[in-house]
């Protein structure tokens, strides 16, 4: 059931994020082309398209975070509500369903950011480079690229993304947990959500602050880099408790506490 769900939540915020993405990577690949070409008579196009992309950047970001904050509290707290729980679909699918979603899109958004960014420079060589520019000879000109990787770094860098995906999980079921619980103050619902984000984050930083001489005895290897076999097993069990705790919150209040009067 919870491929079903999510068979439907993922398009959902993808035909509100879509139009984003694509007026995105339209800015950036203007701004690259604009770039080279600044100069008394038309840097002043390169300074709008530069305002026009950080906007629609921003936009993005601030949406998407919007976007993951409605689809959970109008789906499962709202007036969407009385139709979602009725379905054959226990509480922690529901919540499983709009974290992994939320999750999926937060990356995508990450993966169209370095896009633009890609575009950006592509756009200036381009120009830059005139008549005389070649795919060909750019991809040669990387391939001869030689860059000294530290010892161990495909395993640092796999272990680097295993903390950001439980570090962004962990950071949506803060968000859940907040609506969830301000949901309970029926008359001050916003208020109350801030009200308990900021909770949230002041008992993190209570247990973190319990836990720090984990974290004090960090080594770097001879290549200059840090162990993280040292903390990423604690940061990662750190963020996947507070994940579950959160999650385990609000199942709770929405088996038990749930009004939906």
């Amino acid at each position: 059931m919870l491929g079903k769900l999510l068979k439907y939540e993922i398009p959902a915020m993808g035909r509100k994020l879509l139009p984003l993405y694509v007026a995105w990577v339209a800015t950036a690949l203007l701004l690259g082309l604009s770039a080279q070409m600044a100069d008394s008579r038309n840097e002043f196009m390169v300074v709008i398209f530069g305002l026009l992309y950080t906007a629609v950047a921003t936009a993005i970001f601030v949406m998407t975070v919007i976007l993951i904050v409605q689809r959970y509290s109008n789906s499962l707290l709202g007036d969407e509500a009385y139709f979602n729980h009725v379905l054959p679909v226990s509480v922690a699918e529901h919540i499983g369903n709009k974290a992994i979603s939320a999750t999926i899109w937060i990356f995508v958004t990450v993966l169209v950011a370095i896009l633009t960014g890609l575009m950006i420079a592509l756009g200036a060589i381009i120009t830059g480079a005139g008549d005389g520019f070649s795919f060909g000879q750019l991809f040669r000109d990387l391939a001869q690229i030689d860059i000294d990787l530290p010892k161990h770094f495909g395993l640092y860098v796999i272990e680097v993304l295993i903390l950001v995906i439980a570090s962004v999980v962990k950071t949506i079921m803060q968000i859940y947990t907040a609506v969830t619980v301000g949901h309970q103050v029926q008359n001050h619902t916003t208020l109350a959500s801030i009200g308990a984000y900021i909770l949230v984050l002041m008992f993190e930083s209570a247990v973190g602050r319990a836990f720090l001489p984990l974290f004090l005895n960090v080594e770097y290897g001879s290549d200059g880099f840090m162990e993280f076999g040292r903390i990423f097993l604690p940061t990662l069990i750190a963020s996947i408790g507070f994940s579950v705790i959160y999650f385990f919150v609000c199942k709770y209040l929405m088996e038990k506490r749930l009004n939906l009067a």
